[in-house]
């Protein structure tokens, strides 16, 4: 889960609250004339050991009392689980909590409110945020043609639309990619560009590329379903080989001796923040003059 920042500052009888992220502050009152600061704050559930890590570091333990959480299901409200973190005995400004938690294999999202008492007890402050259990993500379907014609002289777009369901949401995807396999044939004629440009091209594997990315298109209408469509468009070299260029003259991909004909084979690969992820491969598009 990502780090969190909170800044709370308290002069005289005014209160100033900056927060950022997905926090939100419940009650704003925060004692003394110091800068209190909430450092880092992260909740983490391992699904597979059912065990549930929260931390808290404040800048200042300004007479904090008790720090205590409660989680409940954000689609009704209920109560799962309640507890108080526990001051670490080498740092007083962290707070920590670290036990066994058997959640529902039907909820993905959870919220967490943390409450902060100080020793007056009118003083108090508190923040939810949210926290997900590990649900590896799914491409559902995909659309590209299965053939493409290259003009002879001009650059072509190759349009590439798919569908990912990830139940932990969208912020937890980190990346749609997509990697290819050459089968294509030599170009006919002189090599200017390169000596072997008369020689067929045949991967034996997946190649990629970091510029290989999906750009996010869309949410589907259904909040509930955490369906996400990706899109992108892949330039396609035409078969004179000529390079491409940007609006501004500057080149974008170096003129080859042709543009080649033959059979690509894509994989589609997405990948969650919980280092899960969902691939299909194999999915042919015949290139044609």
């Amino acid at each position: 889960m990502d780090l969190h920042c909170y800044k709370l500052k308290y002069i005289l009888f005014f209160i100033i609250i900056f927060f950022g992220c997905e926090s939100i502050i419940v009650d704003d009152f925060i004692p003394g004339e110091s800068e209190f600061e909430i450092i880092t704050f992260y909740a983490d559930y391992d699904n597979e050991e059912n065990a549930l890590s929260v931390y808290l570091e404040v800048s200042e333990n300004l007479g904090i009392s008790s720090v205590s959480a409660i989680i409940f299901n954000p689609n009704n409200s209920e109560i799962i689980s309640s507890f108080d973190l526990i001051n670490s005995n080498i740092n007083s400004n962290i707070f920590l909590y670290e036990e066994s938690l058997l959640l529902s294999d039907d909820i993905y999202i959870y919220d967490i409110n943390i409450i902060i008492n100080f020793d007056n007890q009118n003083e108090e402050y508190s923040f939810t945020d949210q926290f997900t259990t590990p649900v590896s993500p799914q491409i559902l379907d995909y659309t590209i043609a299965e053939t493409h014609q290259l003009d002879s002289e001009e650059w072509t777009l190759l349009p590439i639309d798919i569908q990912i369901s990830d139940l932990n949401g969208l912020n937890n995807i980190e990346s749609v990619t997509y990697e290819i396999k050459r089968a294509l044939s030599g170009c006919d004629g002189e090599c200017d560009y390169d000596d072997n440009c008369n020689e067929p091209i045949s991967d034996s594997d997946y190649i990629s590329d970091p510029t290989w990315i999906f750009n996010y298109l869309e949410s589907s209408n259904d909040d509930s379903d955490y369906n996400y469509q990706f899109h992108v468009d892949i330039p396609m070299r035409p078969l004179n080989g000529s390079a491409l260029y940007d609006e501004n003259g500057e080149i974008i991909f170096y003129a080859s001796d042709c543009g080649r004909i033959g059979t690509v084979f894509f994989k589609f690969s997405v990948l969650d923040k919980d280092d899960l992820s969902h691939d299909i491969i194999d999915i042919p598009l015949e290139i044609i003059e």
